[in-house]
């Protein structure tokens, strides 16, 4: 079955940005867990890290991302890796001294974009939320009783699981094959050239994997389910109000159907709430379409930012 979940992914940054990403991404609601030279956040109760920095850097950079697997599925994508002829390399020496007792591989995909591939067990699934009810037309969900507390009351919005991530990429085809072919994941959806989204098989988000085009590898986002289309408003709300912008949000997205609110790093590049993703169970029955640009941004929201979708660590 290959990969089956997104595990981390990892930036490198300089130095001097150190406490300004602590700041950013335990506002946005994650918990800092120190890996000696590295700074990782994670979902609160989580068993992985979901963003790993790496500092040292000359300027914020994609370092590396990790997907999870088992035994059969690591066999499988070595076997993949050596039919492309795509060499395995040695670990990192800054993450090989955090992480010595996982089976797992080093690769890079054919535009360069460096992948660990670990034998790990799946990330906890989160708690259950209390259902998220509605009053519509013949349908009365929600009866004698209030939507939400006073906004001073309600409590800080804190990330469930890192959900997916997207990546810059120079062929957005030639990505979706690597990842396809050699990783296992099958497409959900795209628009022509612009975008491209991919999902685990066996069940998964509609999109674990996203794929944006540049001239460039890169980072765009990471993206964190909440509990509901609440938490997202008053999440990216909150960030807002930190001062942290331009955002882009609160909206609905038309591919994956999922509200959204992107807050910007200290980067250029987003750090994503998101509630009510479509979920694939079956890959052999759910048809990938091909979406018109105009369509493929979001249903209802605002615009976006004008650089939303520039690759700042291209130049």
């Amino acid at each position: 079955m290959a990969v089956q979940f997104l595990k981390h992914v990892a930036l490198a940054i300089p130095e001097a940005d150190c406490d300004k990403a602590e700041e950013f991404y335990t506002n946005f609601g994650l918990e800092l867990r120190r890996r000696g030279d590295l700074m990782a956040f994670a979902c609160k109760g989580s068993r992985y890290d979901a963003v790993i920095l790496v500092p040292g850097a000359n300027r914020k950079q994609l370092h590396h991302v990790a997907m999870g697997t088992d035994e059969g599925g690591l066999a499988w994508i070595k076997q993949r890796l050596a039919l492309e002829e795509i060499p395995l390399l040695d670990a990192p020496e800054c993450i090989d001294a955090h992480e010595i007792s996982e089976n797992r591989i080093w690769f890079r995909d054919p535009h360069g974009v460096l992948f660990q591939v670990a034998v790990c067990p799946p990330e906890k699934a989160p708690a259950p939320e209390p259902q998220f009810l509605i009053n519509s037309p013949g349908h009365f969900n929600r009866v004698d009783v209030g939507a939400l507390p006073p906004k001073s009351d309600i409590a800080d919005v804190c990330p469930r699981k890192l959900g997916h991530a997207l990546l810059f990429t120079p062929s957005i085809s030639g990505s979706i094959r690597f990842l396809t072919d050699v990783l296992g994941m099958r497409l959900s959806d795209r628009s022509e050239d612009a975008v491209a989204f991919l999902h685990c098989q066996g069940g998964s988000d509609h999109h674990v994997l996203a794929l944006g085009s540049s001239h460039d590898i890169g980072f765009h986002h990471a993206s964190f389910m909440v509990g509901s289309p609440d938490d997202v408003g008053v999440g990216g709300q909150r960030m807002v109000d930190k001062g942290y912008g331009p955002s882009w949000g609160f909206g609905r997205h038309a591919i994956g159907s999922n509200f959204f609110h992107y807050i910007r790093d200290p980067w250029g590049s987003y750090a994503e709430y998101y509630a009510d993703i479509d979920y694939i169970a079956n890959s052999d029955t759910w048809e990938a379409q091909n979406w018109p640009i105009e369509d493929s941004l979001h249903t209802w929201g605002p615009n976006p930012p004008e650089d939303f979708v520039h690759n700042y660590e291209a130049g």
